[in-house]
């Protein structure tokens, strides 16, 4: 599946209407009466109360298709609207005046007066279908004045194609955002459905078919959303003849001191993605400490107080990988290092935690890459390799990965809630699995270890990095249900990776 803009679902919109026929009303009723049943599911009994809040726009009149099918199920429903009917337009308005002619309450709200005062029962739930994805300005008025009463009100709320005050492409909450238990999204979901702060208002998404034709919906743009093994591409399939070196060779150049176990956990993870053998290349005294604690890693040691770089051109023969940065340190030897890896060393590769140090600000430096390269920052990493702050990542995450992507010519993995992959090509993913257990140290030791692995094994960047992410977040899952939300240890997805990945294979 898919997630689009706002403009790309309203050029949906359009094709639908002007390409293949399917007028307007016939999408707008399609999607009230589909919401409704939604709804509907979650109503306490066959009599419940309903407040919907309608917008002046289609959200609004998916708003009146809604209350009107409720009203035909026999629940109690009342409107409030922030137009009244003759200031409404199309579909809208049509919609307005079928739910006037039913009988429904429906109560036009004053622009600067108070909220109407509740007679009768409570409600059971709130209907949110005030400004759905037109919505890009901070909320004012008599929409910032319901959105704050219905967040706290007593009642299932319940979005219609968005929360009112998520911004539809970004996410982000334009001022103050109403908070959905359940949000019925219409077609295919909204990119700031994806996004945190914006996922968080959404609770529960659910995607609505309002019946737009499959070959317009197969030929959309969008970004891929990673929300289950079938949205993954495949390995290779592994040979009955194959050998060890036939399944690639990852070197691994990581650990330093106090964090020899960095290196460790990318090493294990490396091998048991399916690597056919793992080198780890570190310090001098962390070999002697790695030696003999996973028997299954080779270790070689790079001399730091001689030539680092040459001891490492002498393991890269047979190599068909290379992974940096879980561990290695910030000392000029190191960032020396990892600049050589991008630049000359001519393997794919990956580069995560202390080896963004080496390209602080100078984004540009990684556009001289001597093979494929896949960056698997934090929010805080990529602003200090892009020089900007970490609230400007925070604006717009998808943004920020697509254009470092596209702009230095590599595969940007940008971690956190719903992790965001982006290719040079201009492809781009979000990723669904995972869960906040994963905010543990050696979490992204893992993943490097993946995304190396997958690299070494063949696969392109943009493969490895989406197969990754979504078995690491699922690890994650599995992990926690068995350790607790506080509980896991970063070593625990390491032996939870087989079980994964034999569920997915």
């Amino acid at each position: 599946m898919k997630a689009v803009t706002a403009a790309q679902m309203r050029a949906l919109d359009s094709s639908a209407i002007n390409d293949f026929g399917i007028p307007g009303l016939i999408l707008m009723e399609n999607a009230g009466r589909q919401a409704s049943e939604l709804l509907m599911e979650h109503l306490p009994g066959a009599n419940a109360r309903v407040l919907v809040l309608c917008g002046p726009g289609n959200n609004g009149g998916d708003g009146y298709v809604i209350a009107r099918h409720l009203h035909n199920r026999g629940h109690s429903v009342v409107i409030w609207t922030t137009r009244a009917g003759e200031e409404l337009a199309g579909d809208a308005r049509t919609n307005f005046s079928i739910a006037q002619t039913m009988g429904i309450e429906i109560v036009a709200l004053q622009h600067g007066g108070p909220l109407p005062q509740e007679s009768g029962p409570g409600f059971n739930a709130i209907c949110d279908a005030l400004l759905g994805t037109g919505g890009e300005a901070e909320l004012r008025g008599v929409y910032r004045e319901l959105v704050e009463w219905a967040n706290g009100y007593p009642a299932l709320r319940f979005a219609v194609d968005i929360p009112t005050g998520v911004h539809a492409d970004a996410g982000v909450v334009l001022g103050t955002a109403f908070n959905a238990d359940i949000t019925a999204t219409f077609g295919l979901p909204k990119l700031g459905l994806m996004h945190y702060p914006g996922a968080q208002h959404a609770g529960s998404v659910r995607v609505v078919d309002i019946s737009l034709p499959r070959s317009l919906v197969e030929k959309s743009p969008g970004v891929l959303l990673l929300d289950g093994f079938d949205a993954l591409p495949r390995l290779p399939v592994r040979q009955a003849s194959t050998y060890k070196n036939r399944q690639g060779h990852l070197l691994l150049v990581a650990g330093s001191p106090g964090k020899s176990g960095a290196a460790l956990l990318a090493g294990r993870t490396s091998l048991r993605a399916g690597v056919g053998l793992c080198t780890v290349a570190t310090q001098v005294g962390i070999r002697k400490q790695l030696e003999g604690l996973s028997p299954d890693l080779m270790v070689e040691a790079l001399d730091w107080d001689g030539n680092p770089t040459g001891d490492l051109l002498e393991l890269l023969p047979g190599k068909t990988a290379v992974a940096v940065g879980p561990g290695v340190g910030i000392c000029p030897e190191a960032l020396d290092l990892v600049r050589f890896i991008v630049s000359d060393c001519g393997l794919p590769a990956v580069i995560d935690a202390d080896a963004f140090t080496a390209f602080a600000g100078h984004p540009e430096f990684l556009e001289g890459a001597s093979a494929p390269l896949v960056i698997t920052p934090h929010p805080g990493e990529m602003a200090r390799l892009l020089g900007i702050s970490v609230a400007e990542v925070a604006e717009d995450r998808l943004a920020v990965a697509r254009e470092t992507a596209v702009g230095r010519g590599v595969t940007v993995v940008l971690k956190g809630a719903h992790t965001v992959i982006a290719a040079p090509d201009g492809r781009a993913a979000i990723n669904l699995s995972g869960t906040p257990a994963l905010a543990k140290a050696g979490s992204g030791d893992v993943l490097t270890g993946m995304v190396g692995a997958f690299l070494a094994m063949g696969l392109g960047p943009w493969e490895a990095a989406v197969i990754a992410v979504h078995l690491h977040g699922h690890c994650g899952e599995v992990v926690a249900g068995r350790s607790g939300i506080n509980g896991l240890l970063a070593s625990e997805l390491v032996e939870t990776l087989p079980e994964v990945m034999g569920l997915w294979l």
